[in-house]
């Protein structure tokens, strides 16, 4: 509680460096494609689940390399394990979890943008999660010992957001790669929860994912 606490007094100084700006400099449209995953105590088989994060936000120029880019992002979360019984038999289990988050960043940028357009970028920054849609399935085929059967197929949802799953996430998101002058930005990002998303304190679970991303900033449409 204490580190959301700190997010969203964070959030206010922001708010405050916001209004004591004239002018943004830019708009910012975040793609992401990240591998998803959780920590936990328990060892858990995880394999590769792939998401899609995209957001959208705004650029302040503070400094020459220092730059203020608040965002608004939607960003799933969640793993996916698979655990082999027999060569035809499993249990599977998903966790899906969607947030909408409030990430207020701050971006460096090395070098002078004077003489160069190319340039190494190094952000990061607190994250405010608040659950939409969530859920915890278990699913997977069972050996019938019988034999006067089929093998059995079974999928259960074991929690959703107010039931075994905490609606609040958050954590830290870093990131670093290229700035191609004020045009674009593409690297490589991490994201570490610090909340755990278990209502159950025997079985904590913390989100956390690797992944690669593209902003495009760009001036105002209309």
């Amino acid at each position: 509680m204490r580190f959301l606490y700190s997010t969203i007094v964070t959030l206010l100084l922001f708010q405050s460096i916001l209004n004591g700006q004239t002018k943004k400099d830019h708009y910012i449209f975040h793609f992401g494609l990240r591998s998803v995953d959780v920590r936990s105590d328990n060892s858990l088989p995880t394999s590769f689940k792939p998401v899609v994060d995209v957001g959208f936000g705004i650029n302040y120029q503070l400094s020459k390399n220092l730059q203020f880019q608040p965002e608004v992002r939607y960003t799933p979360r969640g793993y996916r394990a698979k655990t082999n019984l027999s060569d035809s038999t499993f249990i599977s289990n998903s966790l899906s979890l969607h947030y909408l988050d409030l990430c207020p960043n701050f971006n460096y940028t090395f070098g002078n943008p004077a003489y160069s357009f190319t340039h190494l970028s190094v952000w990061g920054g607190p994250y405010l999660g608040i659950g939409i849609v969530g859920q915890s399935v278990t699913s997977g085929t069972i050996l019938n010992k019988t034999e006067t059967r089929a093998d059995s197929t079974f999928s259960r949802t074991n929690a959703t957001f107010g039931n075994g799953l905490n609606r609040i996430d958050y954590g830290l998101n870093l990131g670093i790669g290229l700035q191609f002058d004020r045009l674009a930005q593409v690297g490589i990002s991490y994201n570490m929860g610090f909340n755990n998303v278990s209502s159950f304190a025997s079985s904590p679970l913390y989100n956390q994912s690797w992944g690669v991303y593209v902003r495009v900033l760009f001036d105002e449409i209309f």
